[in-house]
């Protein structure tokens, strides 16, 4: 859609764009074709898109895929995206919230406000997808595929990671949106994969990661409790006692939880 077609299809359906949803409409041909690709949709797969909006995005998915799922919160748009596509299967409410069903791809514009909740829930869920194509805001990008001891490097860096490769594809200008957003976007790509070393049943990474990440400045040893075992594996991998949360890479911090043996019942 261009921002010409963008405007008069608000004033038909005598919408204003709401800054509380985070609504951001893409009017740049280049920028969906992009994310298309990238995509690489096939005819068997099942899709789900975050935030269908005015359907420029959604108008691709149903071309491509066997199956599109929509979940869009503001009514309004809901009920156009309804009677425009009425092959979407659509879910009205709020992607944070509802139950996110099972699907091969996600492939969106996530609203700002709500990206790190929806990749949390993907990249924690018990069904991860396969591919996941988003529009995110740059710094939250960034976060994703930071590396150790960068300032960007934390514990969604390490839950995404876990469970996926990701590229940043392409950096976005805000005047690709209108209205155009205060910061640049990122078009990213996370492609499920195994961990590079298997993580253990029971193995504390998660409450571990969100312990060390929460007091980043702190020591390890002094977060995370036993001090003799954290020492023992910290030393085992080459680092120093003193090491703090954003220096061990996911390799490393998936060995360390390994480590943990939970008291016998």
């Amino acid at each position: 859609m261009t921002l010409t077609e963008v405007r008069h299809l608000l004033v038909e359906l005598d919408l204003r764009p709401s800054k509380a949803l985070g609504q951001n409409f893409l009017i740049d041909g280049n920028i969906l074709e992009i994310i298309t690709r990238e995509a690489d949709i096939r005819s068997q797969e099942t899709v789900l898109e975050i935030g269908p909006g005015l359907g420029a995005l959604t108008h691709k998915l149903t071309d491509r895929a066997g199956t599109v799922i929509a979940v869009e919160k503001d009514t309004r748009l809901a009920e156009y995206i309804r009677q425009k596509y009425p092959e979407v299967q659509l879910i009205t409410g709020d992607a944070v919230k509802v139950p996110l069903p099972v699907c091969d791809k996600v492939v969106a514009n996530l609203p700002y406000s709500i990206s790190t909740a929806i990749l949390e829930r993907f990249v924690e869920g018990e069904a991860p997808p396969r591919r996941l194509v988003l529009t995110v805001q740059r710094e939250v990008g960034q976060r994703l595929a930071a590396k150790p001891r960068h300032k960007d490097y934390g514990a969604l860096t390490l839950f995404t990671q876990l469970r996926y490769h990701v590229t940043i594809v392409h950096v976005v200008s805000p005047n690709c949106f209108f209205p155009a957003p205060n910061v640049e976007s990122a078009i990213i790509a996370l492609d499920r994969r195994d961990p590079p070393v298997k993580l253990e049943p029971g193995a504390p990474f998660h409450d571990w990661v969100r312990l060390g990440f929460q007091q980043r400045r702190k020591m390890l040893r002094k977060l995370l409790g036993n001090h003799a075992l954290v020492d023992t594996v910290l030393q085992s991998l080459g680092l120093p006692v003193t090491a703090r949360a954003e220096e061990l890479s996911l390799e490393q911090w998936i060995i360390m939880a390994n480590h943990h043996r939970p008291a016998a019942a």
